[in-house]
């Protein structure tokens, strides 16, 4: 149906330019207009990832729903080369430059020469907490008449860790520390800040829902043992170590904008699920007190939907794990990656990798050459194998959902983490940075759906664990745990964390139906944001 500018609603979707960001906000896009359809969503990307954001809303909308997909408004504000860092400011530019006319209600020229119509201006505004300057612009602009909803794609319990109070677990409002202990000492702001945001004091940390940890467990690697690739959109197309360099810096200056972002927004619409993570959301909700907060995960494809967007990667990659079926049954196949971002550098990958290939385990394994040089000899094994197959770009939707996957090697991501659980796939955890070793100790030890590498970890990493475990860090190490890990994944055990996860995975994904818990969130923001 067409709508008019008078009857229209509309909510503007921002996000950070990355895929993990905006992947899940694609989903979400997705809700709004198919739950009311006379929203309008309009969603501003780079040129970059407009083609694989095509693609990914293409599985939410069947052939006959294509005005519906329609009120999505992919609004792209030019293409930007290089890395993440690189390419933050000139989009916070583009941002400036065209919500004027976003809130002026004028028509809008997208970079690919498409002009939308002049529609109302937006109801609620959801915003990247990592784009403080942004919501300072848009405030600027428009005041406090749109409210403003941090979007939170990262996971709920390492967020509350790095921005919450202490009462939580959380490290409290360091730039003021730091800002303090500068004062006192002399020293630089920004170094002490550093220290304060990845503390090494042996203080034992107590989130909500997770076994304690000590501080140090929260940095289960060196960054200089980690390759950080920044995908630019195109599935081969990466800026390799760029973001390495100016990281302590930038990354910096991310958590500042975020903790300051999170104080100042009107609100919070997170990935979380209060069947995942009951303890977690309840914390969020006090933290926020007055503001509110609401919990839409997971954002995941349909599983009819799966299907309608399969390129001809998909399609090898659906004829090779069909065949391993066929050879090897179900519950038969490993599959590794570290996500488009993260790759650990050194020998402990290969290690692991020459582990699988001679305990003879069918292996999909997304590796770009452009990340890490592989071995000669590991390359020519991979190669002879009938029952190996190496991506540059692994379609993971395709092989989560094959009932051939057993088991998934991931840095868990909180993306990935996210698939993993919807599908049914249980975990072995190699957590490299960021979030990602909240969510291992939270699928392994809380909820019993994954085993956790701790072998591979580096620097303050191998530092003796809570849970009594002290980790040596050698290759002999980690082909050791590597062997042990896997022998138990497909062994009584293994299959005990694959039927909990099984339970888990079945109310997971009752989220969205008309009574469940996610539903009723988002309808809940509906009432209040973008009310009928």
């Amino acid at each position: 149906m067409a709508i008019t500018k008078s009857l229209s609603r509309h909510v503007l979707l921002i996000s950070a330019p990355g895929w993990g960001h905006l992947k899940p906000l694609t989903a979400l896009a997705a809700k709004f207009v198919h739950e009311q359809p006379d929203i309008i969503v309009t969603f501003i990307v780079t040129s970059d990832f407009r083609p694989k954001l095509e693609k990914e809303l293409d599985a939410f909308f069947n052939n006959d729903e294509q005005s519906l997909k329609d009120n999505i408004r992919l609004l792209h504000v030019g293409g930007f080369e290089g890395n993440l860092m690189e390419i933050f400011q000139p989009y916070c530019q583009g941002l400036a430059e065209i919500y004027p006319a976003i809130y002026a209600e004028e028509a809008l020229h997208c970079a690919t020469g498409r002009v939308y119509p002049a529609i109302s201006k937006p109801d609620v505004i959801l915003l990247d907490p990592f784009q403080l300057d942004t919501l300072h612009m848009i405030r600027k602009v428009s005041g406090k008449t749109i409210p403003i909803i941090a979007w939170n794609t990262a996971a709920l319990n390492a967020f509350l860790r790095l921005f919450g109070p202490e009462s939580f677990g959380g490290l409290g409002n360091v730039g003021l520390k730091a800002e303090i202990i500068a004062k006192e000492t002399g020293r630089s702001k920004h170094e002490i800040a550093m220290e304060l945001y990845d503390p090494e004091t042996g203080e034992l940390v107590e989130l909500p829902g997770l076994p304690p940890m000590y501080d140090y467990e929260f940095s289960a690697q060196h960054e200089d043992v980690i390759s950080l690739t920044i995908p630019l959109g195109n599935d081969n197309n990466f800026s390799n170590g760029g973001l390495s360099a100016d990281l302590p810096k930038g990354f910096m200056r991310l958590l500042k904008l975020s903790l300051r972002s999170l104080k100042e927004c009107d609100g919070i619409i997170a990935l979380g699920n209060a069947t995942f993570d009951p303890a977690i959301c309840e914390a969020y909700r006090t933290w926020f007190a007055l503001r509110p907060a609401y919990f839409v995960g997971p954002l995941s494809k349909p599983d009819d939907a799966k299907d309608l967007t399969a390129s001809s990667n998909d399609t090898e990659v659906k004829v090779f794990l069909d065949t391993i079926q066929k050879s090897h049954g179900d519950y038969s196949l490993l599959y590794i990656s570290f996500g488009s971002i993260f790759w650990p550098i050194g020998e402990s990958v290969w290690k692991i990798i020459e582990v699988v290939l001679n305990m003879k385990i069918p292996l999909i394994l997304s590796y770009s050459p452009k990340r890490a040089e592989m071995p000669s000899h590991l390359h020519k094994q991979l190669e002879a194998s009938d029952i190996s197959l190496v991506l540059e770009w692994a379609p993971q939707d395709v092989i989560l959902g094959h009932s051939a996957t057993a088991w998934f090697l991931t840095h868990c991501g909180n993306n990935s983490v996210t698939e993993s659980v919807s599908s049914g796939v249980p975990m072995i955890t190699w957590p490299l940075s960021a979030d990602q070793p909240v969510n291992a100790a939270y699928m392994s030890s809380t909820l019993n759906i994954a085993y956790e590498l701790f072998e591979t970890r580096r620097g303050p990493g191998l530092l003796p664990l809570h849970q009594g475990i002290k980790p040596q860090g050698t290759l002999e190490a980690i082909e050791k745990e590597i062997q042990t890990i896997l022998e138990k994944a497909w062994s009584p055990d293994g299959v005990q964390k694959r039927e909990n996860l099984h339970v888990l995975t079945k109310k997971i994904n009752k989220a969205w139906n008309d009574n469940g818990e996610a539903r009723i969130e988002f309808r809940k923001f509906l009432k209040r944001f973008v009310p009928n």
